[in-house]
């Protein structure tokens, strides 16, 4: 029943065509092609697509894998030795920038925070002994040397208080600070990412000349797909060169994107270059290891017809274009497909030339129509 419908919802709709065409028609000693006008209501919701001469693409597929972009992606070290008390985050957990990683305490924040408190005081101390001394100088009690040397040791005070507060700020602490001992060193996310690697659990001990860092927190928005390109292939490849990457997770799904780094060097044993492609991740569908298979496009000598994909109508085996003058002008064109990639096709046609215009948009109403006459 429901294929009994849409059969005569076309038939109704190619009837529809064909009535309207007869109120617009040319004189009956014109070809066929032009008895056939389109319709007002259809030509508005048409889109057309220009054929241009364009150099023939090639292709180098390569096989690859996903990695992380190594330029989103930040390890995060312990600056200070101490001990875990809280580790606030699990593997995979999305963070926001500043969002608290895990908590150490430690002697070296202690000290520094000793440092920060006497150094305060000493800049309090020599901040009064400088107002007291301008005000006797303006009394004519003290000299100006005795101002010189006031002034001398409030700016050693001065920097003291702030190099120890600078290293507290580095070092993780935060202004006010509650704790009263000041050893806490907290470790926050330096921007909003993932945790993909996590080596740090409650009541470990840590040193800051330790290997290994504790976190890693990266974006996976974008990522890169790697791959390694034969010495007989170098020339081929260019930065910003099309590509597009296959994973086995998704086999139906392409991702597109455009080589971003070349190396410089290749593996004297192997004797292979490694080549690195940008993706967009937004709906982090892509994870870092999984196998890619690539294919590389680059631009040959020779010129070619090429048009959109969509613009072509497969029927019968066959391929057609919609050749369009006008709207009581347009003809159906068999084309040869030389190649194709993705959205783009590279075709023969014995009547069409560099500049047509095509229908790229529901062409395939009008194409029934013309067939049908």
């Amino acid at each position: 029943m429901k294929r009994s419908i849409i059969h005569l919802g076309s038939s109704l709709l190619i009837a529809f065509l064909l009535g309207s065409s007869c109120k617009n028609h040319v004189p009956s000693d014109a070809n066929a092609h032009q008895k056939f006008c389109i319709p007002d209501s259809l030509m508005k919701h048409l889109t057309y697509d220009t054929l241009h001469m364009q150099l023939v693409n090639s292709e180098l597929t390569l096989s690859g894998k996903i990695t992380f972009n190594e330029d989103k992606v930040s390890k995060i070290y312990p600056m200070v030795s101490g001990h875990v008390t809280d580790v606030r985050v699990s593997l995979g957990d999305y963070v926001e920038k500043g969002k608290v990683l895990a908590v150490l305490r430690s002697t070296e924040m202690a000290n520094y925070f000793n440092e920060y408190k006497s150094s305060k005081s000493e800049l309090a101390i020599a901040e009064k002994n400088l107002e007291v001394t301008v005000s006797m100088r303006s009394s004519g009690v003290s000299s100006d040397r005795d101002y010189l040397v006031a002034r001398n040791e409030y700016q050693k005070a001065l920097a003291q208080y702030e190099k120890i507060r600078e290293v507290l700020l580095i070092n993780g602490s935060s202004f006010p600070i509650k704790d009263s001992t000041g050893s806490r060193y907290v470790i926050k996310a330096p921007f909003n990412g993932f945790v993909v690697g996590k080596n740090v659990t409650v009541g470990m001990d840590l040193r800051p000349d330790a290997n290994d860092n504790l976190f890693t927190i990266s974006e996976l928005k974008e990522l890169w797909a790697t791959a390694n390109v034969y010495e007989t292939d170098v020339s081929k490849i260019r930065i910003g060169s099309d590509a597009e990457v296959v994973t086995l997770s998704y086999p139906d799904k392409r991702f597109t994107g455009k080589v971003e780094r070349i190396s410089n060097t290749l593996d004297p044993e192997t004797k292979l270059m490694s080549i690195k492609i940008g993706l967009r991740n937004s709906e982090y569908e892509l994870k870092p290891g999984m196998f890619a298979h690539i294919v590389i496009r680059f631009p040959a000598d020779k010129k070619m017809l090429a048009v959109k994909t969509s613009s072509i109508i497969f029927d019968d085996n066959k391929s057609y274009l919609l050749h369009f003058i006008s709207k009581c002008d347009i003809s159906v064109q068999q084309v040869t497909i030389l190649k194709s990639f993705s959205d783009l096709s590279f075709i023969e046609g014995d009547l069409l030339h560099d500049g047509d215009l095509t229908v790229a948009r529901n062409g395939l109403f009008i194409y029934t129509a013309l067939k049908n006459l």
